[in-house]
């Protein structure tokens, strides 16, 4: 639909044709054939996650409110993040009693974009009927479209909207689309209207007016879908916003090729850090083409040895240019050495166990290759946790096979335990051996190592690994904080468990974390894991099993 049908004095004009062009159609004709309770605005799919149609089965719809409400406005872990989109993305009929609340399916869809999905939640939107009668779907499906970057289909969803049309947000996103149309005087009027209406925000205020009027428009704004689009078509370099930018813009940011390279590695730096984009996204960014003199990065393309950086200033500087060059130096150069300086240099930036993982996944095939090509490591045990923290088992199991206890850094008898937990977990091949050595520790030594080897055997137990007789009963008496969960809802999460109720159990587990955005505890941690691992979703309790044992790993910034 051109931009123009969504104007103040064609409004009604807009919505009787639109009416008629629905009520005309054949999936119109369809949708109103069945009875409104019927309607399943929940079931589309935002992409292929390989869940089953009967996620939700036995699961509450006012349960699903509730949390979705929770996860749409609390910070989450890039696991238990990841655990959220996979959920909310599958196409799978409604929780019981949700499939025509139109208020439920919007949360799903807002719980997506707050997450970082903008394409899924528009996907399923997309694939939902009568959008247009819901203010609270079309809301979404427009604030999706405009971070996409689809002005366009915005612009139609507001002209298609059958409730609420004079609201607040509607008129800023009204006062948009004249803009993009070229309306300037119809854009100003509507701009004008929503300030008498009440209308305060400065930024989406000076941005809009910028486009109106042609004034100075200061610097780029991203809080809100609104002031990203606006920001966008004024050109202006998003870095500034970036750091408080909502998840779905980074990904837009990351993406668009128009964006100063800068702003894109900021964008995909934090990106990175909170488990939105892969790791080979990020390296393609940050080692573009033209950074091997080719077109294309590739080993025979590549300079063979290009000059090794300051490591040192390098490591000092925060900004992800600098991230990058080291990313670079480690994927181009042929020199072995340098390769692994840059490696330590980039797993030593991580101020925090999350970022620690980000790190380990952007830097993964270059231990592998160092470990392929036999370097000896200055790290071992450095390397084989990151391997392990990035989804690479294999090669931390390499590099452990040849660490011999305290003959390299940090190789005591407690951090090979951690280590060898942390691989194990990472396999999903639970080791009984393993625990049982955790468990052995954990009886051992100081209050502070053998908290970390009690924290660590709860979280390899919750993910199946066997115990002996003796190193249950050992288990049981470890001192491990209580979980700040209530119990009724941990009851609840086992009953989830207990009942092959995947997607209730992923729900309360989400409810879970939402309530401590510092980090999971422990023992709120191992229930999770243990619940999830029951119901089914096993890699996911993988993961968030994983996140938690890095955090015993390296508890603290590497020196």
């Amino acid at each position: 639909m051109d931009l123009k049908a969504f104007t103040r004095s064609g409004r009604r004009l807009a919505s009787v044709s639109a009416t008629l062009w629905l009520l005309s159609s054949p999936a119109w004709a369809q949708v109103e054939s069945r009875p409104l309770e019927q309607l399943d605005l929940w079931s589309a799919a935002g992409r292929d996650t390989g869940l089953p149609a009967d996620l939700w089965r036995g699961t509450s719809g006012e349960l699903a409110s509730a949390v979705l409400a929770q996860i749409a406005e609390k910070p989450l872990s890039p696991a238990m993040s990841r655990l959220a989109r996979r959920m909310l993305a599958a196409g799978a009929a409604a929780p019981e009693g949700g499939g025509a609340d139109s208020a439920l399916a919007a949360a799903r869809a807002r719980a997506l974009l707050a997450l970082g999905d903008p394409d899924a939640a528009l996907t399923i939107l997309d694939r939902t009927p009568r959008v247009e009668a819901s203010e609270a779907l079309s809301r979404v499906r427009a604030e999706a479209a405009l971070t996409l970057g689809q002005e366009a289909k915005a612009c139609e969803t507001g002209a298609r909207l059958q409730e609420n049309r004079d609201g607040a947000w509607w008129l800023k996103l009204r006062a948009l689309c004249h803009a993009f149309a070229g309306e300037t005087a119809a854009g100003q009027v509507t701009l004008d209207l929503w300030r008498q209406q009440g209308g305060k925000d400065a930024a989406f205020d000076r941005l809009a007016g910028a486009i109106l009027s042609g004034s100075a428009p200061g610097k780029a704004a991203a809080g809100d879908a609104l002031e990203y689009a606006a920001s966008r078509r004024l050109k202006l370099d998003p870095a500034p916003a970036l750091a408080s930018a909502p998840p779905a813009v980074l990904i837009a940011v990351a993406r668009d090729s128009e964006t100063p390279q800068d702003a894109r590695r900021d964008a995909v730096a934090r990106a990175l850090r909170l488990g939105l984009i892969s790791a080979e996204n990020v390296r393609a960014l940050y080692t573009p083409p033209s950074a091997a003199g080719a077109p294309a990065v590739t080993d025979g393309a590549a300079p063979s040895n290009p000059a090794a950086p300051d490591y040192a200033t390098l490591a000092k500087d925060t900004t992800a240019r600098a991230e990058a060059a080291l990313s670079t130096a480690a994927a181009l150069t042929g020199d072995a050495a340098v390769r692994q300086a840059a490696v330590l240099a980039l797993l030593r930036r991580a101020k925090s166990p999350v970022e620690f993982q980000a790190m380990a996944r952007l830097v993964q095939p270059r231990i592998a290759e160092l470990v392929q090509a036999g370097v000896a490591l200055e790290d071992p045990v450095l390397f084989a946790a990151a391997s392990a923290a990035a989804g690479d088992p294999a090669t931390a199991q390499a590099i452990r096979a040849g660490i011999e206890q305290n003959t390299a850094p940090d190789s005591g008898p407690l951090e090979l335990a951690l280590l060898d937990a942390l691989i194990t977990t990472a396999a999903r091949a639970p080791s009984g051996p393993v625990l049982d050595r955790l468990v052995e520790r954990g009886a051992l030594g100081d209050a502070k190592p053998k908290a970390k080897a009690q924290a660590a055997a709860l979280l390899t137990a919750a993910t199946g690994a066997p115990l002996s007789p003796g190193a249950r009963a050992q288990l049981a008496t470890f001192d491990v904080p209580a979980a700040k969960a209530t119990p009724a809802r941990l009851t609840a999460l086992a009953m989830a468990a207990d009942g092959k109720r995947p997607g209730e159990a992923a729900l309360l587990a989400l409810s879970i974390a939402a309530q401590q955005p510092a980090g999971l505890g422990v023992a709120d941690r191992a229930a999770i894991v243990r619940a999830l691992t029951a119901a089914g979703v096993t890699v996911e309790a993988a993961a968030i099993a994983l996140e938690g044992l890095v955090a015993l790993q390296r508890p603290e910034p590497a020196k």
